[in-house]
């Protein structure tokens, strides 16, 4: 007999647990491509809307190169303070990515997002 609930995967039904990790694969996989898309709508905002934003990381990026040499009192010749400098503009630029896109996940679906 194919009874409701008996948990049976003949006739179609699927194992309670099975369900449970279908859907949490299933969620975990709108998660990942929501916040894929807000990553790339934060990326394109910094370039195209953000040049302030965009000049103050570069400003900073080279404060923070500038702290580094001394604090480690090392020199660093101009292709080193240019290689560092992109490392933390880069870093900055993405730091600020994942901000949006956890803010604008915060903000539709009203919790907080932990990671």
């Amino acid at each position: 007999m194919k009874g409701k609930g008996t948990g049976s995967e003949k006739g179609g039904q699927v194992k309670n647990g099975q369900v449970d990790k279908r859907q949490h694969q299933k969620a975990e996989y709108d998660f990942d491509r929501t916040i894929r898309e807000y990553l790339r709508q934060g990326r394109e905002k910094l370039i195209k809307d953000l040049t302030g934003t965009r000049e103050a990381i570069k400003l900073i990026a080279n404060d923070k190169a500038r702290d580094f040499m001394l604090v480690t009192d090392r020199g660093l010749n101009k292709e080193e303070r240019d290689y560092l400098v992109e490392i933390i503009i880069s870093s900055m630029c993405q730091t600020f990515c994942y901000g949006y896109g956890i803010g604008k996940i915060e903000g539709k679906t009203n919790s907080r997002v932990y990671l």
